[in-house]
């Protein structure tokens, strides 16, 4: 048989034919059949025929439609092969991880998401989170800028005041409290997001900022194991530029523009003052540079010039009828363009499951990472401050300590000797046993362990005067979770039942020991020698904490005719850290879906209408925001609170209240209603979900100031409300569909809205509604994020100063401030009001994937806009004062002389005192950015199986290429304006290569 099929080098051909049908045995015309990974290609006939030329005995036919799952035969010799195609399954048939089980998202009657991995799966990411970022409508992620960082997140806004924005993480069934960036990206499967109260209502008490369920890779269905090979190596630099410190005549610029007065001459200060001396405003080592002709750059001497990510993932996977395994190992590389500001990840994981007895299930999933980021990156606002004439090293070659007599030399501090790493083990047994002669019952146990290991150590030979210090510090924190899970699944006949009832427990320990030193007389051992430091400047500390949370759960979901589905759940929750009367809550919901397009009257309608569903939910989550303690009296020993007894007497040890005992503090709670529709049309080339919901939280905890003579001046209370509403649409195009050519697009949109309904209850000057807390910047019945501030409108020029126009405390350079109660005077209580908000007014992202052949090119734009008046920034709050300016390196920005008189900051050598240095304009941070950028290349499949591989695929990424934006400073996206001190966000440029064996 073989002997009729290609040979090597003759390039000899065969001809296979066949019939498609579909599951009635209908013959189905148009059906695209295809070579994998050759070009070219055929369609079948009106009587679903076919034929197609083929160059191997075991080729891959590609048979696909509109309408239907595509499928993939290898021919294994064979000269006919007939398939029967099955009707594509619908965005509602989509299996998802909805919390201590999984459902069929037509059953899901809450708001869930699943984000797109496949989409990103290129991008250089060293955390999960970074994958997600703008991928899921009503998930906000932020950016990063620091190496082995992990990203800000959130789920449709602020339900609290006090507490944590961040949702609940639960890894493979288990409440997960470390560090994301421990997790390997590549181990993960899918991530699936609890976003209303009824889908997040299983958690409970930690559920009302949602709830991220991520779930790792387990084994692959085959006849051999699967050996999978990434590696990627990524090309770093800065995203902005516009943002390096001045070089030498660029300092000398900044140093007219400071005094200008002194540089300038004339009515209109535009032209130079020939006695202008920059020698007598700077200081003598600076003086002495400009002498020399000396510039020095900073920044190349404490950057990387081409900082780099290496990337590799090797993983073994299989599956037989009785077990199943997923092995990998994992190693990062992560090197920043600021030196030492570097991160290496070594991961391994290990998940099994055995197949017992024909009713009982067990395994293991288990990861270990070892996570480095030692090194001591210098102070960023040294390295722009410093000014480019200060020599870095003296005539002997040596390092110069203090270049501008205060600062330590930058490229000292980083040749400190530091250790920084965590260690985190992972491991979840389990038994899944189908209850023999109860048909559908189910019962799962889950045991989860999690242990965390911190060792930070330094060793600082220029501190304590050049004496030395150092520190060590070894912490750990152990979480432990037992999940007792009873299910009970069944369908009699129109009726479908999922009942699920869970008991468990958690526990988490924290404990930690520290030391220090100073002084060293014999600094060789370093951090291993603190006892070398002198007697008096040695310290040690410990700590310790302990918390156990138990807690229940009922769920059922019934559904009826495959039409209408409901969903109850009730969560009960008790936590160590609550008094007694408060320990115990309770977090009810309740959720319908509709699945319209299955009834009978709409079978005459909108027949182009493939699927509408409406779902609504109601219910109740918990925020744990008070601490482990922070319902008892605390006390703190300290020998500053000490006394001394007579001379030469020993210093005593004195104790006092640090916190007063409340037993009232409770669970914050947020009530949330959610209306969604989920929908398709045009056979599933068009499909999207709509989600509207309103969150009220209450019983904020909010610190209360009360009378000194308790002792202390504040205590926390449950006191607060707020409201949050907000709307999220998703779309998923397939535009073209063709034999070579696909072109599928998605949008993602949400929007949100906040506002502080109540905080104190208190009417003080007795006007019938309660009074803003103007100290705090909360207003009641706006949102939280107040832009409360003077109002710029416009900048005082040297022609207003001549004709003495211009108010006390100001000049020339200056914002002019809106006046709002015209008496001249500028006061906080008097002339400031709301300018915006600091929150988004939307975000939104798009997201385009077009094949042609064996190519692929994915597109990724990510947007936040602020609208007319939300997205505020300060970008210009942390420009140096006058008199840090005198002497100060910058970069260049926006700032006014008299030849910039419309700048958009004021002047560097004044600012009004009684408005403070910090004032200056707010700019919206809107942004529009082509976030992720891939192609991508995929061997032929002929080629691929002659190098004795499944699958080989090459591709280039960029990411974060370019940005429109109207902010100044490092980046919008994570609020870097015009500061010395913060990281760049990088731009990235990969090459990387897959391959399946």
């Amino acid at each position: 048989m073989l002997s009729t099929f290609y040979v090597e080098g003759q390039g000899q051909t065969k001809r296979i034919t066949g019939t498609v049908t579909d599951n009635n045995g209908t013959a189905l015309a148009g059906i695209s059949v295809t070579v994998k990974g050759a070009p070219g290609g055929t369609t079948t006939d009106n009587k679903g025929n076919y034929s197609i030329d083929v160059a191997s005995a075991e080729a891959v036919l590609v048979f696909s439609g509109v309408g239907f799952s595509t499928i993939e035969e290898t021919l294994s010799g064979r000269e006919s092969v007939s398939v029967t195609l099955t009707g594509q399954a619908s965005d509602l048939e989509e299996v998802v991880v909805i919390g201590y089980g999984t459902a069929q998202k037509k059953d899901v009657t809450g708001a869930v998401s699943r984000a797109n991995l496949k989409a990103f799966k290129e991008s250089p990411n060293t955390n999960i989170l970074q994958s997600l970022q703008g991928s899921v409508a009503g998930l906000n992620v932020g950016a990063v800028n620091r190496a082995g960082a992990t990203p800000s997140i959130s789920i449709r806004g602020r339900v609290s005041l006090s507490g944590t924005s961040a949702p609940l993480i639960v890894l493979d069934g288990i409440i997960y409290r470390g560090n994301l960036s421990d997790i390997n990206p590549a181990d993960i499967a899918t991530v699936d997001i609890l976003k209303d109260a009824s889908a997040a209502a299983i958690y409970g008490s930690q559920a009302s900022n949602g709830v991220l369920l991520l779930t790792t890779k387990t084994g692959t269905a085959g006849k051999r194991p699967t050996v999978s090979l990434n590696t990627s190596l990524t090309f770093q630099k800065i995203g902005n530029d516009d943002m390096l410190p001045l070089d030498a005549e660029g300092y000398l610029r900044l140093r007219a523009d400071r005094f200008l007065t002194q540089s300038r001459t004339g009515d209109d200060l535009l032209s130079p003052n020939p006695s202008w001396d920059v020698l007598k405003v700077v200081p003598a080592e600076v003086a002495t540079g400009i002498q020399n002709g000396t510039n020095t750059n900073w920044w190349d001497l404490l950057t990387n010039q081409t900082p780099m990510i290496q990337n590799y993932d090797v993983g073994v996977s299989g599956r037989t009828e009785q077990s199943s395994y997923y092995f990998s190992l994992g190693y990062t590389d992560q090197e920043n363009v600021v030196i030492n500001d570097t991160y290496k990840r070594y991961s391994m994981r290990l998940n099994l499951e055995s197949k017992i007895t024909d009713w009982l299930k067990m395994g293991i999933q288990s990861s270990y990472s070892i996570n480095d980021y030692s090194g001591v990156s210098p102070n960023l606002a040294n390295i722009f401050t410093l000014a480019p004439q200060m020599a870095y090293k003296d005539s002997a070659g040596e390092l110069i300590r203090l270049p501008n007599r205060a600062a330590l030399n930058p490229l000292l501090e980083v040749t400190q000797d530091n250790f920084d790493k965590r260690n985190n083990l992972f491991g979840l047994v389990y038994a899944d046993l189908n209850i023999p002669f109860v048909k559908g019952l189910n019962y799962r146990v889950n045991f989860g362990n999690n242990y965390i290991q911190e060792r930070a150590y330094n060793f600082n030979p220029f501190g304590q005067n050049f004496t030395g210090t150092a520190s060590k510090s070894n912490s750990s924190r152990y979480n432990q979770t037992l999940d007792n899970i009873l299910n009970y699944k069944r369908s009699f006949g129109d009726h479908d039942i999922n009942a699920t009832f869970v008991y468990g427990y958690e526990i988490n320990k924290f404990d930690s020991t520290g030391a220090s030193a100073a002084g060293f007389d014999n600094p060789a051992l370093g951090y291993n020698g603190l006892e070398f430091g002198s007697a008096v400047l040695q310290k040690v500390g410990s700590a310790a904490w302990k918390e156990t949370s138990l807690y229940q759960m009922y769920r059922l979901i019934y559904g009826f005719k495959d039409r209408y589905v409901f969903t109850g759940t009730l969560r009960n929750d008790g936590f160590s850290g609550f008094a007694p009367d408060n320990k115990i809550a309770s977090f009810p919901s309740a959720a319908f879906a509709w699945n319209i397009r299955k009834e009978s009257f709409m079978d005459d309608h909108l027949t182009a209408l493939d699927e509408l569903r409406l779902r609504l939910s109601y219910g109740a989550n918990g925020n744990r925001t008070v601490g482990r303690y922070q319902t008892l009296s605390t006390l703190t020993t300290s020998f500053n609170n000490g006394y001394l007894y007579g001379d030469g007497g020993l210093a005593q040890q004195g104790q006092n209240i640090t916190q007063l005992s409340n037993k009232s503090l409770r669970w914050e709670t947020t009530r949330t209603f959610n209306v969604g529709v989920d929908f398709a049309f045009l056979k599933h080339r068009i499909s999207g979900e709509l989600n509207l919901y309103s969150a009220n939280t209450s019983d904020l905890l909010y610190t209360v100031n009360i009378p000194s003579v308790n002792g202390l001046t504040t205590i926390p209370m449950n006191i607060g409300k707020l409201s949050n509403k907000g709307i999220e649409l998703a779309l998923n195009a397939d535009p073209v569909q063709g034999e070579n050519f696909n072109w599928s697009t998605s949008v993602n949109f949400s929007l949100n809205r906040n506002k502080v309904v109540s905080i104190l209850g208190i009417d003080a000057n007795g006007d019938g509604k309660e009074d803003d807390l103007i100290a705090s910047k909360i207003f009641m019945n706006e949102p939280f994020g107040v832009v409360y501030d003077y109002n710029i409108i416009g900048m005082w020029q040297v022609a207003d100063y001549r004709a003495n126009i211009i108010p006390a405390g100001f000049t020339y350079g200056t914002y002019k401030v809106e006046d709002m109660n015209g008496d001249n005077a500028f006061t906080a209580g008097a002339d400031r009001k709301i300018l915006g908000y600091t929150d988004p007014s939307y975000r939104i992202s798009w997201l385009n994937t077009v094949r042609y052949k064996n190519f692929e090119l994915k597109a990724f734009i990510n947007s936040i806009q602020g609208g007319k008046k939300y997205y505020y920034g300060q970008p210009a709050a942390t420009v140096p004062n006058p008199d840090n300016m005198q002497t100060n390196n910058f970069f260049d920005f926006d700032y006014w002389t008299p030849e910039n008189p419309n700048a958009r900051y004021r002047q560097l050598g004044f600012y009004t005192t009684s408005i403070g240095q910090e004032f200056s304009p707010y700019i919206q941070r809107n942004f529009i950015r082509l976030q992720d950028l891939t192609m991508s290349y995929d061997l032929p499949q002929t080629i691929a199986k002659k190098a004795g591989m499944k699958r080989a695929r090459l591709f280039l990424n960029g990411k974060n290429l370019f940005t429109l934006t109207d902010w100044d400073g490092w980046d919008p996206e994570t609020g870097t304006g015009l500061a010395t001190g913060a990281y760049p966000l990088m731009k990235s440029y990969s090459v990387g290569l897959s391959f399946d064996f």
